[in-house]
């Protein structure tokens, strides 16, 4: 009995650490370099508008995509969409929006074929209270696509905005 008992023992301590293991495994290794799928922004960074952004009459945001400003984009490009609570006409003055949170995530456009893969930004405004999540996405076939990086975000933001990270 005493030879049994100790063997569960070391089967229970096994069984213990490869799940351990396999939880570790299942970890993202965060890296400081923002072109990689797995950069976590650092708390305290900084989406900074760069120049004046005209949100035009009767809507709430504009789309930016390969620099450029426009009320719509190409899905299957990296593009952002920066909303504001209220309709415009408004402009949107340059300004530093601290970033208090984001993500990355997906979701089906058109069951199994094409999935929506998108990243959040959370921004906040001493100056201008009104600044909704800003989003930037594209569509893809669910085993090509993958998160969208931070050095897209700022390919389809161009000059209009700029990143700050904190060190």
């Amino acid at each position: 009995m005493q030879v049994m008992h100790g063997n569960r023992r070391v089967w229970k301590s096994i069984c213990r650490g490869m799940g351990v293991a396999l939880l570790a495994g299942c970890q993202t290794v965060a890296t400081n370099d923002p072109a990689k799928i797995n950069f976590r922004i650092p708390p305290g960074s900084k989406l900074v508008l760069n120049r004046e952004l005209t949100i035009p009459a009767g809507v709430a945001h504009v789309m930016l995509q390969h620099g450029e400003v426009g009320s719509a984009a190409s899905e299957y490009d990296v593009n952002c969409r920066f909303e504001v609570r209220d309709l415009g006409p408004r402009v949107i003055q340059p300004d530093s929006f601290l970033i208090t949170r984001s993500g990355s995530q997906r979701e089906w456009v058109d069951q199994p074929t094409i999935m929506r893969f998108y990243k959040v930004f959370h921004l906040k405004s001493e100056r201008q209270a009104d600044i909704m999540p800003m989003t930037c996405q594209y569509w893809n076939y669910p085993f090509i696509g993958r998160p969208v990086t931070i050095r897209e975000v700022q390919e389809a933001l161009g000059g209009y905005f700029t990143f700050e990270f904190t060190p």
